[in-house]
């Protein structure tokens, strides 16, 4: 697309494992790293986050199962100019599944041509109450992305990144390129009525 979008990119493992988990709660803090926040979780130690994300999902019985589902969100740099703006809009994005499901955010500076900031909300799967998963469906991406363009009233491009890409001779590579891709979509704001 020859547009520039604010983009929400969901990204999951479902067979990430042990060596996922400690990958995800040391991800937020690496040296890119400008910002963090934890909501039933330690932001500030990777090996305590993994122990309270870890503990939750066996407690459950979830252990074992697709533990995180990780909103990466990346903003124009008209969108972020600063890195308190781009956790303030992770951190509204992120609002509604803040009393049911472990979050840790880390934001990122990292200097592209049209961005500064971007974040990452590794949202856990067992929910803090009733021990229920939650799943990275349509319904759940369909109502983040249409949640953050509201926020920042312009368009976010969803972007859902298609796992285990399969590795195939060049010759069937052609035929199979449009189904290997990530699935894309543009959520457009409703008009903010707030004022």
């Amino acid at each position: 697309m020859d547009k520039n979008y604010d983009i929400l990119k969901v990204i999951t493992h479902a067979d990430g494992g042990d060596e996922y988990s400690t990958n995800a709660t040391k991800y937020p803090s690496n040296e890119t790293c400008v910002g963090l926040k934890g909501y039933g979780v330690d932001c500030y130690d990777p090996a305590t986050a993994k122990m309270q994300f870890d503990s939750v999902a066996e407690y459950y019985g979830n252990d074992g199962k697709n533990q995180f589902i990780q909103f990466m969100m990346s903003f124009l740099k008209e969108t972020a100019p600063d890195a308190e703006t781009s956790m303030e809009i992770i951190d509204q994005v992120l609002d509604p599944l803040k009393e049911e499901h472990p979050i840790l955010i880390g934001n990122h500076k990292k200097h592209r041509e049209k961005s500064e900031y971007h974040g990452h909300g590794f949202v856990g799967t067992t929910n803090l109450e009733t021990g229920k998963m939650l799943h990275p469906t349509n319904k759940l991406n369909y109502a983040m992305a249409q949640r953050m363009a509201d926020i920042i009233q312009k368009p976010v491009e969803l972007v859902i990144e298609k796992k285990n890409k399969p590795q195939e001779p060049a010759m069937d590579r052609e035929n199979n390129a449009e189904e290997n891709k990530d699935f894309t979509r543009i959520f457009y704001p409703h008009k903010n009525t707030e004022g």
